[in-house]
């Protein structure tokens, strides 16, 4: 069945964030009088998921600790974070060659939706996508949930829908969500030997291939 709908995740998938996240997370921690984390491996679990889960996954932090990390990166990301990324080699023409072929395109993120409306309009990728969804300020919704917003606003059937990620909560929210899913390559979910597999996308030369001739 042809797509209509292409949806991305943005941390790890659309752009690389790292380094704006990294940075900010430290900062919070370094006001908060912890140790900073270093680990690049390790670092990696917070892209993607839910800011407490970040914190609690790399930093241990529980409680009123992490309901304070998780504040205090909001109030600093948008200075500090939010316009420190990186393009991913081939990307944006990608998305250019996919918005001239009439997709639908859409952003689904657990970033909260402001900053990711923020960084996508101060992009190369600005005028590209008709919708951006993304996490509320009390971080309720699911991966799943901003999904079924993006096709909702397209009124596009969710078989005729692909969310394209970097890691297995894109994967899953997918799966809950209903929509196809296309693993890739490069971003920070996914282990090496995952990354073998045929149904993962290496560049975005082939990413755009897949959803052209493959999907459809």
């Amino acid at each position: 069945m042809a797509v209509e709908t292409v949806i991305f995740d943005l941390d790890g998938t659309l752009l690389d964030t790292s380094e704006g996240i990294f940075k900010t997370a430290n900062t919070v921690i370094r006001m908060m009088g912890g140790d900073e984390c270093h680990d690049l491996k390790r670092f990696s679990l917070f892209v993607g998921p839910p800011l407490h889960v970040g914190f609690e996954k790399v930093f241990g932090l529980t409680g009123d600790k992490n309901t304070e990390a998780v504040l205090t990166y909001k109030k600093l990301y948008k200075n500090i974070g939010i316009n420190s990324y990186c393009y991913y080699p081939g990307l944006v023409d990608a998305v250019r060659r996919m918005k001239e072929k009439g997709l639908k395109l859409g952003v689904a993120t657990l970033k909260n939706e402001a900053a990711a409306e923020m960084m996508i309009s101060s992009s190369l990728f600005n005028g590209l996508f008709d919708v951006i969804r993304g996490s509320d300020e009390a971080e309720t919704l699911t991966k799943a949930m901003i999904i079924n917003k993006v096709c909702s606003f397209f009124s596009s059937p969710f078989s005729n829908s692909v969310l394209i990620g970097d890691s297995e909560s894109d994967e899953r929210g997918a799966m809950e969500a209903g929509v196809r899913f296309i693993p890739v390559g490069w971003g920070f979910g996914f282990s090496d030997r995952d990354k073998n597999d045929a149904s993962f996308v290496s560049n975005p030369g082939q990413l755009y291939d897949r959803i052209i001739y493959k999907e459809s």
